[in-house]
């Protein structure tokens, strides 16, 4: 056997070619015309396998990633860098989005969609074994950071990523509760590493209540380099807690993941934020200038770093 070929009638051709080939990222191989407007379009979809289930098994990978009965006889599978990202791109282009990234008992993040040409989609990311996995609650002296879990928090973070003050200076613009359940998903939110490029995502508990969140994200594993963010409710400003929040971060990067440098970005604006990573010993390195066209207009960052051995 030299090859496997999936051969599929559509309708609207060129939106399937226009979806899979453009937008799914499928490198176009061949393409041929015939008599009477006959056209054909042939994509590399990369290794192919053929997967064979009895019922049984095609009905449990249904429950698993949909909760369901979903597909008929064929269902069509890509692996993924970003099964998230993926997702999100095939549904701007007209796919139906079925169920969103699910993590699998077999270590894979799938998301189930309806495309072009009648097919039904799956998108997997295998997951592998995680490089840094923290034994979470990581506590400190006053707060807890642990995975966010929407049933408890979808209250706590609705709270303050609602306010317009609390989402001047951080990507988000202020959501609703169904925009934050989707936002803080499981699947969008990591806690553990598995390569460079993710970000782990904490929520910060203070007395059973979450009161802010934060990230630490793994640039490189060669440069043993990262970066730390984070958020705090207005209602406990002026205590302390985005120093202690943003000290536990740091502890993570040095001591858990074991990198050299971490840096942070603040707006220039942001004066508050630029006093709590000083207090922690970050230098200032940089300021550039009108550098980000951010939420309408040109803004300032100010960069800040830390190595390992100015950490403790």
């Amino acid at each position: 056997m030299k090859q496997l070929r999936l051969v599929v009638e559509a309708e609207d051709y060129d939106e399937a070619v226009a979806f899979y080939r453009d937008t799914l990222g499928l490198p176009e191989e061949a393409a041929f015309s015939g008599p009477g407007e006959a056209h054909v379009t042939i994509l590399d979809a990369g290794r192919a396998t053929l997967e064979l289930a009895n019922p049984a098994q095609h009905g449990y990978i249904d429950e698993v990633e949909v909760g369901r009965p979903t597909a008929g006889h064929v269902r069509v599978a890509f692996e993924v860098e970003d099964s998230a990202g993926a997702a999100d791109r095939l549904v701007a282009a007209g796919a139906r989005l079925v169920a969103p990234p699910t993590r699998t008992p077999w270590e894979s993040l799938n998301a189930r969609l309806d495309g072009p040409a009648g097919l039904h989609l799956s998108l997997f990311q295998e997951l592998g074994e995680p490089v840094f996995a923290p034994d979470y609650p990581i506590t400190t002296e006053r707060l807890s950071l642990r995975p966010i879990d929407l049933e408890r928090d979808l209250d706590d973070l609705h709270a303050y990523l609602s306010l317009e003050e609390v989402c001047r200076y951080i990507p988000p613009v202020p959501r609703d509760r169904e925009q934050l359940r989707e936002a803080y998903a499981p699947s969008r939110r990591p806690s553990v590493l598995r390569r460079e490029g993710e970000v782990i995502s904490l929520g910060v508990e203070h007395e059973g209540r979450l009161i802010g969140d934060a990230v630490l994200f793994w640039h490189s594993e060669e440069q043993r380099s990262g970066e730390i963010g984070y958020v705090i409710n207005p209602e406990f400003h002026g205590r302390g807690f985005a120093t202690e929040t943003a000290r536990a971060l740091l502890g993570l990067a040095f001591d858990g993941l074991g990198l050299h440098r971490v840096t942070a970005r603040v707006d220039e604006r942001n004066t508050a934020s630029a006093r709590v990573v000083e207090r922690l010993g970050m230098r200032k390195e940089a300021v550039a200038r009108e550098a980000d066209w951010f939420k309408g207009e040109w803004t300032t960052l100010v960069h800040y770093a830390m190595l390992e051995s100015e950490w403790g």
